[in-house]
């Protein structure tokens, strides 16, 4: 017995039904509550030194990563607190640091301790840059002449007087047919 079905994997897919404005309002509603119900969570693993990436992918409601950070970023009030949980997470990375240092390595692992230990050190001068920010200091030794200073002052004082001279029109110097004609 022969069919003239197509197989599955040639034949379109169904069409998908449309979604109305009322089940996309209804379906931001719940996102929204989702990322509510979520935050407060967030902000402890952060505080703790989770990153954000992980703690959204072990909740079990698969919320996306760029959509929450938007929405966190939209609150000031949300983004600040955000912020905190970031600067209180170098404190757990120095700690971190403390324990990596103090581990006892193989010749291999050295390397990789290494660069757990930068990394980290990064991340603390990246979201506490008060505190564990990299600070530059610029030394400037000069000296300025005070005579050498005045002349050149003058000097822009002198082209000056002779630039303003230059550019009055030779109407407002002529007097001949005024009656205001010097003595």
């Amino acid at each position: 017995m022969m069919t003239d079905a197509l197989p599955t994997w040639l034949s379109a897919p169904d069409p998908e039904t449309p979604v109305t404005p009322e089940q996309s309002a209804l379906t931001r509603e719940l996102l929204l509550t989702q990322y509510e119900n979520i935050f407060m969570r967030v902000i402890t693993e952060v505080a703790h030194g989770q990153p954000l990436h992980l703690v959204l992918k072990n909740d079990s409601r698969s919320i996306d990563y760029n959509d929450f950070y938007r929405w966190i970023k939209k609150d000031p009030q949300r983004y600040a607190l955000f912020q905190e949980a970031q600067e209180l997470r170098t404190e757990f990375h120095a700690g971190e640091i403390i324990q990596i240092a103090d581990a006892e390595d193989s010749a291999e692992d050295v390397n990789r301790s290494k660069l757990r230990i930068e990394t980290r050190k990064w991340l603390m001068g990246v979201h506490n840059k008060k505190r564990y920010g990299e600070t530059k200091q610029i030394e400037l030794n000069t000296s300025i002449s005070i005579t050498d200073a005045l002349a050149q002052a003058n000097a822009r004082l002198i082209e000056g007087e002779i630039l303003s001279i230059d550019s009055v029109n030779s109407s407002q110097l002529s007097w001949q047919d005024s009656e205001d004609q010097p003595d």
